[in-house]
């Protein structure tokens, strides 16, 4: 997909009430998220992996995706974790939340901005 084309979708997008759009054009799959920082994704259809678990905001909050800032974060894309892993924290009114994984895998996507506003049950990463 050219880059005219996407721009004018990401117009069109932020013009509509959707959240989430995806296109599956031949080869390529990408993929838009609404949100403080958008997902674009651009992929070989055929090396795309088999939908994973989302792992959702347990409440509104912040997201930290480091322990502090400037430091790793707590996962990154490709990053295999075990089940109990910090994946990133929640803080809300001052109270720090982790988020772990309820189940061992790779992380495939990490959807939301270090520091982004997120609402209660809104996927955060997703895990194949």
């Amino acid at each position: 997909m050219d880059v005219e084309r996407l721009q004018k979708i990401i117009d069109w997008m932020q013009r509509s009430p959707l959240q989430e759009l995806e296109i599956v054009e031949g080869d390529f799959r990408t993929r838009l998220v609404r949100g403080r920082q958008a997902e674009v994704t651009s992929i070989p259809a055929a090396t795309q992996p088999v939908p994973g678990t989302e792992v959702t905001a347990p409440s509104y909050g912040i997201v930290h995706l480091s322990p502090a800032p400037g430091a790793e974060p707590f996962v990154a894309i490709g990053s295999r974790v075990e089940v109990g892993q910090t994946l990133c924290v929640i803080e809300a009114m001052k109270v720090f939340s982790p988020i772990e994984a309820d189940k061992a895998g790779t992380v495939s996507a990490i959807l939301v901005a270090a520091g982004a506003e997120v609402s209660a049950g809104q996927p955060i990463i997703r895990l194949d």
